[in-house]
């Protein structure tokens, strides 16, 4: 349904919920003006515990020892991972984790799938591409890795900012190779956004089971929590 289709018309809705804003300049946050260091927009925490159960997509806290990994792949011409299924392979020695590979395609996997994927992600992955906005259904204990930022370094570090989860990045640029040269379409100039790239293994595991210890911490340190395991003196 579009908005457009009821212009000038005065409607009545017995339920409905609008999406967040888009993202555009000075909107919610792509180039916001954000306080250094604020973490966890009110407005963003509003909108996912609300939506989310009236969605009526649970929490499946039955292994809260065990660490689910999300990797969002890419199915498009440009950012894609060429050695994809090596990086799975090795993500899948480590002991607690549980690796899954996904593609947002809307056609093939329904939009309230993807909702309900990405809320039982306990590390979501994937390289700069607006599936990482998923984020915002990810538990608050969950962590976002975006395997490379094509070097803009701001948009999704900020929006984990306002989701009030844990981000990280790829951190060492001679670990990481082009297929070949990017470039833009439109001005004709060289881009990182358009070409594929190859990681480092070793450094991956190094970054994603870093991530991991910290993310499995915060989960069991919350499933303890809501057993009453801990008290407070």
């Amino acid at each position: 349904m579009k908005l457009a289709q009821f212009q000038g018309k005065r409607v009545c809705f017995k339920d409905v919920v609008f999406s967040l804003l888009a993202r555009m300049q000075q909107g919610l946050y792509y180039n916001t003006y954000l306080t250094p260091d604020c973490r966890g927009s009110g407005l963003m925490q509003a909108f996912t515990k609300h939506l989310v159960p009236r969605l009526g997509i649970p929490q499946d806290s039955r292994l809260p020892e065990r660490v689910r990994v999300t990797l969002l792949s890419r199915s498009t011409k440009h950012r894609r991972i060429v050695n994809e299924n090596e990086l799975v392979n090795a993500l899948k020695t480590v002991g607690y984790f549980d690796v899954s590979v996904v593609d947002y395609k809307f056609r093939e996997f329904p939009f309230l799938e993807q909702i309900k994927t990405s809320h039982n992600s306990d590390i979501f992955m994937g390289i700069h591409g607006a599936g990482l906005t998923h984020m915002i259904f990810l538990p608050d204990w969950a962590g976002v890795f975006e395997m490379f930022n094509t070097e803009d370094p701001r948009c999704y570090y900020d929006l984990a900012r306002l989701r009030g989860i844990e981000y990280i990045t790829w951190e060492k640029g001679d670990k990481i190779w082009k297929e070949a040269e990017g470039y833009s379409p439109t001005s004709g100039n060289p881009s990182p956004k358009f070409t594929n790239y190859t990681l480092d293994v070793e450094e991956l595991m190094r970054l994603v089971t870093g991530l991991g210890d910290r993310v499995r911490e915060r989960k069991m340190e919350r499933h303890a929590h809501s057993l009453g395991l801990f008290t407070t003196s």
